[in-house]
């Protein structure tokens, strides 16, 4: 599923511009299923509904239904919340293992995208 996620987040940048963080995560509460992480300059609060239905349509070109049920959630931030501060410390294409960030346990994450200059 990673590559899949790979290639929407190509797709994304050719279309819309530069990402400034894309990861994907399993966390605590649903340690069976991916949460996209996402923030970009154009997906502020005025452009949120956009980019998440951008993102979400992604989904569904990407992933058939099975692989669609596997995420849980996608959540669209600004760069300066808390939770993309401390992923954005994390370089791009790192993978973590049972850390704890931002008051959760994440069991698996994949940091696709991290450019803390955007």
């Amino acid at each position: 599923m990673v590559d899949k996620f790979k290639k929407m987040l190509t797709e994304i940048i050719a279309a819309k511009g530069a990402v400034t963080l894309f990861a994907i995560m399993k966390m605590d509460d649903l340690t069976g299923k991916w949460s996209i992480v996402f923030a970009a300059p154009w997906a502020d609060d005025e452009n949120r509904k956009e980019a998440f239905n951008f993102v979400f349509n992604l989904l569904s070109k990407y992933f058939n239904d099975e692989e669609k049920s596997l995420v849980a959630r996608i959540g669209i931030f600004e760069k300066k919340e808390h939770l993309i501060q401390v992923l954005l410390q994390y370089k791009k294409d790192s993978f973590i293992e049972n850390e704890k960030i931002n008051g959760n346990v994440v069991h698996q994450a994949y940091v696709l995208e991290s450019n803390s200059n955007v």
